[in-house]
C-alpha cells in the first residue's frame, strides 16, 4: 500500500472558504483511501490540536508535516483552489526530496 501525503490549501480568510478547504482535504483523503493509498492529511488532524492563528504553533505543526513528506511515497497536491505558500514550500521540499508530486485539478 502506498502512502500518499496530502497536500492542499487550509488557511482561509474566513470561515466559508476554511468550510471548504476542510471538505476538500476530506475529499482528496477518501478518494486516497478508496484508491487503496495510505493518505496522511496532516492538516486535518494538526490543526485539531494546534491553534493555526498562533504563528508559532502552525509553524510547528508545518515542521511536523515536512518530517513526515519524506516517509511517503508520493504527495498529492489537490490544487483545485490554488497552490498557497504552505503548499508550494511542501511541493519544493518533497522535489527536493526526490519524492513523487502528483497534480489532481479536476
Amino acid at each position: 500500500m502506498q502512502v500518499v501525503y496530502i497536500c492542499s490549501p487550509y488557511r482561509a480568510a474566513d470561515e466559508e472558504t476554511l468550510q471548504q478547504n476542510i471538505e476538500y482535504a476530506r475529499e482528496l483523503t477518501r478518494e486516497a483511501l478508496l484508491r487503496g493509498e495510505s493518505p496522511v492529511t496532516v492538516h486535518l488532524y494538526m490543526t485539531q490540536c494546534l491553534d493555526e492563528n498562533d504563528e508559532q504553533e502552525r509553524n510547528t505543526g508545518l515542521a511536523a508535516g515536512r518530517e513526515l513528506i519524506p516517509r511517503c511515497d508520493a504527495v498529492i497536491v489537490g490544487a483545485r483552489h490554488g497552490i498557497s505558500a504552505g503548499m508550494k514550500a511542501e511541493i519544493d521540499f518533497a522535489r527536493r526530496c526526490g519524492i513523487s508530486v502528483q497534480y489532481i485539478q479536476e
